[in-house]
């Protein structure tokens, strides 16, 4: 069982540039603490408080919460990129282990021993890229064609504080384990956070606003109501090692390439089910308020479902980006992990990063 108290380390602020007044930048501790005040000065103060924070939190980031035609639109393109459940490649935990390891670029396959080989004009781009995020921090990148089970990658078992980015991989925790299976209503409130009453956030709400607009009170409230439901049974029924490669013990995990495109295969599994919740969720990671990858591939004909994480505060560094690509048929699990501090420069950095994997997809068919 998670040890609750362990959350009582530091744990910054990653959704967004600024530090937001009247924000703790702490973990669970310090959420406990502003939930305690907000409940004695009573719910008037409380409606003002959520007020400013959501509207200063919005701020900072590059768009707002989607409206009910902007999800529809994305799940239209969903329904016409994504590739039929029967083409695609059923990989088994095990395939994961075989994605090589080093500080070269390799090409591999999860499924035969056809290993692909980049041009050198890819190739080049690649190497270029990453020598100039490496120039600022540790990088690694998984790549590949869940058709083909083909893919790139560098540094695959790099391990990288992953900031905002692991948002999106616990929704998909909620939401298949414990929505599906009607533990867990969606429309309903959050019935308590550290012993008090959340009746005015639903878990809808708290979902889209830590995917979408990266907010990490909603995130830690997630953590504290759903962690002791099954999360770790999940972790270890995915194949992930968590005591290596991602530790349950904090809110925003360090851990590596190899890992997040392990569990956004999943994502990938989950979200092709043509059922309301998944195509929900589905529709918030193609509205995220920040994409990397979607800003390094640049095209309205590609559609980019993902959750990047970003910090440079207090020792903590991260740029950040991973999910899905669909474009002609296909779909892509693509992740990007740095070390590198965010700003402008590694945010640019970490496009290009993406552009360059995705100019390697025709090699990898």
């Amino acid at each position: 069982m998670r040890n609750i108290a362990s959350r009582d380390e530091y744990v910054p602020q990653h959704g967004s540039r600024y530090k937001t007044k009247g924000t703790s930048s702490r973990g669970l501790a310090g959420a406990r603490i502003r939930v305690r005040k907000i409940a004695a000065i009573g719910m008037l103060t409380t409606a003002v408080i959520i007020l400013g924070i959501t509207v200063k939190t919005y701020a900072s980031e590059r768009t707002g919460r989607p409206d009910a035609s902007t999800v529809q639109l994305q799940n239209e393109k969903v329904s016409k990129s994504k590739a039929s459940a029967d083409l695609k490649t059923r990989l088994s935990k095990a395939d994961f282990n075989d994605i090589p390891s080093g500080d070269t670029v390799q090409t591999f396959s999860l499924v035969d021993d056809q290993i692909s080989a980049l041009e050198d004009e890819s190739l080049a781009s690649l190497q270029d890229a990453l020598c100039r995020a490496q120039e600022l921090g540790d990088v690694g990148v998984v790549f590949y064609d869940l058709s083909s089970g083909r893919g790139v990658t560098y540094n695959a078992d790099v391990e990288v504080y992953g900031a905002s980015s692991y948002k999106a991989l616990y929704a998909l925790y909620i939401c298949e384990t414990l929505v599906e299976s009607g533990q867990v209503s969606l429309d309903g409130p959050l019935a308590t956070y550290a012993g008090y009453s959340m009746g005015w956030q639903t878990v809808r709400d708290l979902i889209e606003n830590a995917v979408v607009n990266s907010d990490n009170d909603s995130f830690i409230a997630l953590r504290a109501a759903f962690d002791h439901d099954g999360y770790e049974d999940w972790i270890a029924n995915l194949g992930v090692d968590d005591e290596t490669a991602l530790n349950p013990m904090s809110d925003f995990p360090t851990y590596c390439p190899r890992t997040s495109a392990r569990l956004w295969r999943e994502m990938s599994e989950y979200l092709s089910m043509d059922a309301e919740i998944s195509q929900w969720l589905s529709g918030l990671l193609a509205s995220t308020s920040r994409s990397f990858i979607r800003d390094g591939i640049a095209d309205e004909q590609v559609l980019v479902r993902n959750k990047a994480g970003w910090i440079s505060e207090d020792g903590y560094y991260s740029t950040c980006d991973a999910g899905l690509i669909d474009i002609d048929g296909r779909t892509y699990v693509m992740s990007v992990m740095t070390s590198m501090p965010w700003s402008d420069r590694s945010s640019e950095v970490t496009a290009a990063i993406a552009k360059a994997l995705f100019d390697t997809r025709a090699a990898l068919a």
